[in-house]
């Protein structure tokens, strides 16, 4: 039996990624400084509710955009021939999800299970409630005061309502936010979306709304992954009004209309589990895109016409998971470009020259088992040039054992000067009451030697701050889990500036969150 000989491997089966690390391996990304919040948002609100493996349709596994298209060929064709996938590790045995990308999957999907033939699961009520209160202070001015607010109602994987909205220091005026409803159809409706929407196709030539990771941070982004339609949370929504679309076999075709600039959109596209092709159109834009998959190689392009001849021509080639070599060559808002990356064994870099400037970036980190604790040493070199020349130096060194965690990280950036960084982080991550406590000391003369840190914050707020100045900071944070319904986040930061040679004032923040699941 299927379930019999599943279980042994259950009990050998990894331990799942924490949410950074699962975040950074589906995503591809080198550093959480490469994202933003709008992807850090869709991940916890998916860490909240999670995909159903098993019982969601094609329509919804890709617009929660956690999979390509190869990979929901792949798993739909798996779920037809063999039945439920009852755990991760099976889910690794699937083609397109080798066993680290199956671990990181189990923070933000389930499997449950569709129920015997002509009976179906999965229907049931969820709701999620965020509250979020923060203050600011500077020294010698009146403190500030924000707050957000998260709803999220979902029956299944057959329908969801999302409603968001927030005040900020910047922006102290309170919004309606964002609003969104989606309907997930199991026959020939793929979904339907009323309210702020997302729609991503190709490589976003034509139609890309929201972020997209940068080409010069890993090998990864050299390759986009397009999940057409979408419903969002997201605080900084772009595109409001109706989308839906429809599955007919390996085809699909949907449309959309964005109210607020009276923007059309449509698409038409084949996908099966070797070769994907499509076009998308707006009222502002077209293009047809391609992507074809052989043994360890893919081909993928895109030809676009947006206010001028758009294109975008790759290959990347996969012999084992993670070691991964590519290239792309684009032609963008008339700049040609020429980047290549290769990883292999802990190692990874990526080149890219084009007329306007050149970068280059190498990066190598790899843990090393200790018994029962882990250590894991990471250095990063980077150099750029458009007019003038910028390099930048990381080493870390992060040692995690028995719950507990400690970290240093050591940055420096010459410029039209020399900057420096330095902090220490230790932190307990065992549930129900996590802690990390960071200190930070730095020196950063001159704006364009700025350093960049990604600060740990309360879910669903990004936060990397840009050290400039001559000073010293600390942070603390918390996640509390009362139980399963129920969790509360603190955060607390302060950082001062008592070498620098102009005055600029301290600042104290602090940020309360709670989390109610029903």
């Amino acid at each position: 039996m299927k379930t019999a000989s599943l279980m042994f491997a259950v009990l050998l089966c990894a331990a799942p990624s924490d949410f950074d690390s699962a975040v950074l391996t589906l995503t591809g990304a080198g550093s959480m400084e490469e994202l933003d919040e709008t992807t850090l948002e869709r991940f916890r609100a998916l860490s909240l509710h999670p995909v159903s493996l098993n019982t969601a349709s094609r329509s919804r596994l890709l617009s929660c955009g956690l999979l390509n298209a190869f990979q929901v060929a792949s798993l739909i064709e798996y779920r037809q021939q063999t039945g439920d996938i009852l755990s991760y590790t099976e889910l690794a045995l699937v083609d397109g999800f080798p066993e680290p990308v199956a671990d990181a999957l189990s923070l933000f999907t389930v499997l449950e299970s569709s129920g015997p033939p002509g009976k179906r699961s999965g229907r049931r009520i969820r709701q999620d409630v965020m509250l979020r209160g923060s203050m600011r202070s500077d020294e010698g001015s009146d403190p500030q005061a924000a707050g957000g607010l998260k709803y999220k109602l979902s029956l299944g994987e057959r329908a969801e309502i999302n409603w968001s909205a927030r005040n900020t220091y910047s922006e102290p005026a309170a919004v309606p936010g964002t609003v969104s409803a989606a309907v997930y159809g199991r026959r020939y409706l793929g979904k339907l979306v009323l309210g702020h929407f997302n729609a991503r196709f190709g490589q976003g030539l034509a139609i890309w709304s929201g972020f997209s990771m940068s080409a010069y941070g890993s090998v990864e982004s050299l390759r986009r992954s397009g999940s057409g339609f979408s419903s969002t949370g997201s605080f900084s929504p772009q595109l409001c009004g109706a989308a839906a679309d429809f599955d007919l076999g390996r085809w699909s075709a949907g449309a959309a209309y964005s109210v607020p600039d009276g923007l059309p959109l449509g698409y038409l596209s084949y996908t099966s589990r070797t070769f994907t092709t499509g076009i998308a159109a707006s009222s502002e834009a077209l293009s047809a895109h391609f992507q074809a998959g052989m043994k360890n190689t893919s081909v993928y392009g895109e030809l676009a016409w947006k206010s001028g001849p758009q294109a975008v021509c790759g290959v990347m080639w996969v012999p084992s998971y993670g070691n991964k070599a590519g290239a792309v060559l684009r032609y963008v808002n008339g700049v040609p470009e020429a980047i290549a990356g290769v990883r292999i064994k802990g190692l990874e870099s990526v080149t890219a020259l084009s007329s306007r400037q050149f970068r280059i970036m190498a990066r190598y980190s790899r843990p090393l088992q200790l018994r029962n604790s882990s250590l894991t040493p990471s250095v990063r070199l980077a150099a750029r040039n458009n007019g003038a020349w910028r390099l930048e130096g990381r080493g870390e060194l992060q040692l995690d054992a028995g719950g507990w965690m400690l970290r240093s990280r050591l940055d420096a950036v010459c410029c039209q000067g020399l900057s420096w960084l330095v902090n220490a982080e230790a932190a307990r991550t065992r549930e129900p009451l996590r802690v990390w406590l960071r200190w930070t000391l730095f020196k950063v003369e001159d704006w364009s030697g700025r350093i960049y840190v990604y600060e740990r914050d309360v879910p669903g707020c990004f936060n990397v701050r840009a050290y400039y100045g001559k000073g010293w900071a600390l942070s603390a944070y918390g996640a509390w889990k009362l139980s399963r319904r129920h969790a509360v986040y603190l955060r607390a930061s302060y950082i001062a500036y008592p070498w620098n040679t102009t005055e600029k004032p301290t600042r104290t923040e602090v940020r309360l969150q709670y989390q109610l699941s029903l």
